[in-house]
């Protein structure tokens, strides 16, 4: 980093931090409601694992569109649908206080890109989102996920194999995340970018994605991000030695004109930090769930876990919680009449617990996914782009460890990510004999 930008940086962070995270982190408790608040419930949840579950199976049953000290809160699964199939609702707004969201964007867009702080694709309104994503589509096509099992399928063996002759393990040190930092390399095509650097991104970057974080989590999740924007700025000079992945083809549509700087550290970052933190997740919680039920292989067929049962586990703890929209004009949810500026909260994880959606979200039952699939992927425009490699990354390494060690037990000592975006353990000790 040159004396400048590091200047600059020692500037403008505390900054950005405030006017993005600072008014949610410091506002009292008091000022969110009382603590059945809908908005502080989801805010503040008061912890996670069974309790915050106790949270969204009572909030399901009284889902909806709730007024909340934190503003419009989004319960509904078909409320939250409506909304994002709407025209008349933008994704193209920070999750911040309006006054100090608008003084973000118009210093974000006068900054020198920077990998995560940029704005993502699913922040982004057509033409420009639809334009990105026609672009970098034809990379996550069926054919080209369904391409990639046998690479998904190498790495999920070495790993594995890593734990041979071990008794005890961090389910989420020593497989979780494994699995998909490898994928998402190879993807990428940066195999040789090291897998430290790489999870050091998506551990402290991945954070950028999400609301509320304190300053120290702000400043360590942009040094991260100014080390990879960095690198992809060094890509540009030599793309012929970048190997075969989605950075050197986005490198490419930069060059050709196709894509600004800019353009590229949105795709490529996001691509790598949400895809990433979202699949560990996905793996670690689906994993401790069906070993908490005691389901064992039977969720599996041909030692992968089977559709269905992808559908329920990702329902039932979802790695997404949050997604926000501001209403361009006046519309209407429901029967509610909705200002133009009006921002709503929609929590992907009540809405996956929403008893008029689901026949009873509060157990694990794939009768719950038998006629509608959760909401963690959203749904219009901005569904995810990955979800078909996520899920295929999900099925291989869930079934391929429950295969390898169907008597696993939980041990003591399990912690939850400190998110209000991101869902997932941090840590989740197991013994992988009886």
């Amino acid at each position: 980093m040159s004396t400048l930008s590091s200047v600059s940086s020692v500037v403008t962070d505390p900054i950005r931090w405030f006017l993005l995270h600072g008014p949610l982190r410091l506002l009292p408790d008091s000022m969110l409601g009382d603590e059945n608040d809908v908005g502080r419930l989801f805010l503040r949840p008061p912890e996670k694992g069974d309790p915050y579950r106790a949270i969204l199976t009572k909030i399901g049953a009284d889902a909806g569109v709730h007024d909340s000290a934190a503003g419009l809160v989004v319960t509904g699964y078909e409320e939250s649908e409506e909304i994002l199939r709407s025209n008349d609702w933008s994704a193209d707004q920070p999750v911040a206080l309006p006054p100090t969201a608008g003084f973000y964007r118009w210093l974000t867009q006068r900054s020198v890109p920077i990998a995560l702080d940029a704005p993502a694709l699913v922040f982004m309104d057509p033409p420009e989102h639809t334009r990105l994503r026609k672009l970098v589509f034809p990379m996550f096509t069926h054919r080209a996920v369904t391409g990639s099992i046998d690479v998904i399928t190498k790495h999920t063996e070495t790993v594995l194999a890593e734990l041979d002759g071990r008794d005890t393990i961090d389910l989420v040190a020593d497989f979780a995340r494994k699995i998909p930092i490898r994928v998402i390399s190879d993807f990428l095509g940066i195999p040789d970018l090291g897998d430290d650097m790489l999870d050091s991104l998506g551990g402290h970057g991945a954070k950028l994605l999400d609301v509320g974080i304190t300053f120290p989590e702000y400043r360590r999740g942009m040094t991260e991000a100014r080390k990879f924007t960095a690198f992809v700025a060094d890509c540009k000079k030599d793309p012929d030695q970048l190997q075969d992945g989605f950075l050197k083809d986005c490198v490419r549509m930069h060059l050709a004109d196709e894509l600004t700087f800019g353009e590229m550290l949105t795709l490529v970052g996001f691509v790598f930090a949400a895809g990433f933190e979202t699949t560990v997740s996905f793996i670690a919680n689906s994993i401790v769930t069906v070993l908490e039920h005691g389901l064992g292989t039977e969720v599996l067929a041909d030692g992968r876990l089977t559709d269905p049962w992808f559908e329920e586990l990702l329902r039932y703890d979802s790695p997404i919680q949050l997604t926000h929209r501001t209403a361009r004009v006046e519309t209407k949810i429901g029967d509610r009449v909705v200002a133009p500026g009006t921002g709503a909260l929609i929590w992907v994880g009540a809405i996956n617990y929403d008893t008029r959606a689901y026949p009873n979200p509060g157990r694990l039952d794939v009768a719950n996914v038998a006629t509608r699939t959760s909401m963690s992927f959203s749904t219009g425009v901005h569904r995810c782009l990955g979800a078909s490699l996520a899920k295929v990354q999900g099925q291989v390494a869930v079934g391929s460890f429950l295969s390898a060690y169907p008597n696993a037990r939980l041990l003591p000592g399990r912690q939850w990510r400190d998110s209000i975006v991101l869902h997932g353990h941090i840590r989740a000790p197991l013994a992988l004999t009886s």
